[in-house]
């Protein structure tokens, strides 16, 4: 249910997948068609059509739920659009006329760009002004019922709006006074006839009383959807929700989608990978290991002491990007906390190492050993460990895997997070773990090298 791409998605994707074909089709047969051989200009379309699709999917463009617009979202979308030439550009500029190459290049990067940013500019128009909004009533007045209503308001894109709690008794928990609550007695047939209700969401801690489900049952009409809190709040917001309810029942769904098929591809997956990357970023970790080398004159590999899957600590391979110094990590330690503006402690070229994670790419050899995977929970020290284990429950539930170079967590929040984060970073692990597949971990593995590049993956 969280992976169900949605109607808005499913048609934004048919329309860039038109407008991609069209105009690289058109601009080639007025520019291209005579300079150059059809199986040239197929392969030039291709590399156009394919490559533009999913370089905007890398970037998020089709993630609807959370859709705006802004100047950030038309460069990125202009960036992507680009990006997505460059293979097209250099196979023109080999096999054709330069000025040809450069003149189809530039005219088929301006209409699409035009194009797409107007659907995007109408779509906003249909999506906040037109578009009706989803009414849900939430059955439950706990804490938890109170979050999910926080993360629908928060999330506009989505066009949904709590329009009530349901409490099965007078013991009221909600705070929030701008949605009303209904107490017994109440007839739930006329409260989802009268606020229009679209959706059911069943948010009661201690399960459903067996009279109410009967209830329930005959006043929720054929065309209302039902879901569970924890099933509603991944889909919004692809995090998961911690509970003991839900990871006693995330321990059961691992223990039965355990396969060995999984294993032996994840394994090949993780050892080519690491190889790739590994050989093609040799030349330049040798530069920046002999540069940090005349720095100071210490060794610019070091190991730092990380747990990984079971709780079982090995030594994890860096590039030295700070002055040779003793460090021990504590909770709330600015170093701890990604903000390298403020640590003293990098030496100066060394931060756009850090930006671009070139320091972490030896842990291509944890990976390559079998200490890690390529994608998975982020690997964290020893101590921290230690800390977050007592002060956040079920934190150790992200050991039933191995650790990642990045991972769900890592595209959606960086790899350094605040303290106040942690849990939130939690959620995103977990949901990984309950979701992953080869397929998906792929996706994030060429996200996380793209904003790497982009030096956005902090």
């Amino acid at each position: 249910m969280a992976k169900t791409a949605s109607k808005s998605t499913i048609i934004m994707f048919l329309f860039d997948f038109f407008t991609f074909t069209s105009v690289s089709v058109l601009l080639s047969k007025s520019i291209l068609s005579k300079e150059i051989y059809s199986s040239v200009n197929l392969l030039n379309e291709f590399l156009i059509i394919f490559l533009g699709l999913f370089v905007l999917f890398l970037k998020g463009n089709y993630k609807i739920r959370e859709f705006n617009i802004s100047l950030k979202n038309t460069y990125l979308l202009l960036e992507g659009i680009t990006l997505a030439h460059i293979s097209s550009f250099i196979l023109l500029y080999l096999t054709t006329d330069k000025l040809s190459a450069l003149k189809y290049t530039l005219l088929d990067i301006t209409f699409v760009f035009c194009i797409l940013q107007l659907y995007r500019m109408a779509f906003h128009v249909y999506l906040f002004r037109i578009k009706r909004t989803k009414n849900i009533i939430i059955i439950g007045t706990n804490k938890k019922a109170q979050i999910l209503a926080d993360e629908i308001s928060n999330k506009k894109a989505l066009r949904m709006q709590v329009k009530g709690f349901i409490s099965e008794n007078s013991n009221i928990q909600t705070y929030n006074q701008n949605i009303p609550v209904y107490t017994k007695p109440f007839n739930l047939k006329d409260i989802i006839k009268l606020n229009s209700i679209d959706i059911v969401i069943i948010a009661l801690s201690n399960g459903i009383e067996e009279e109410f489900l009967s209830e329930m049952l005959f006043a929720i009409p054929d065309n209302v959807s039902v879901y569970r809190l924890a099933e509603f709040y991944e889909m919004i917001t692809g995090k998961y929700f911690i509970e003991k309810s839900s990871v006693n029942h995330l321990f059961f769904e691992y223990m039965e989608k355990r396969s060995n098929i999984y294993k032996i591809c994840k394994r090949c997956f993780d050892i080519a990978s690491a190889g790739i990357i590994l050989v093609l970023t040799l030349p330049i970790l040798i530069c920046i290991a002999v540069r940090v080398k005349s720095i100071d004159g210490g060794s610019p590999l070091y190991t730092q002491t990380r747990v990984g899957r079971g709780g079982k600590s090995f030594k994890m391979y860096k590039l030295r990007t700070m002055y040779i110094n003793d460090y021990v990590p504590t909770a709330g330690n600015i170093a701890d906390t990604g903000d390298q503006d403020k640590d003293n402690r990098v030496i100066p070229f060394c931060k756009l190492v850090r930006k671009t994670r070139f320091d972490e790419i030896p842990q291509m050899i944890n990976i390559i050993k079998g200490d890690m995977s390529i994608v998975g929970p982020r690997t964290e020290w020893e101590d921290l460990v230690k800390i977050y284990s007592k002060e956040i429950p079920y934190y150790n539930c992200r050991q039933w895997i191995k650790t990642g170079w990045t991972g769900w967590a890592q595209i959606n929040q960086g790899h350094c997070v605040l303290n106040d984060d942690i849990e939130e970073k939690l959620q995103y692990d977990l949901y990984y773990l309950k979701n992953r597949n080869i397929f998906w971990e792929f996706c994030i593995l060429i996200k996380a090298i793209f904003m790497a590049l982009g030096g956005r993956h902090e």
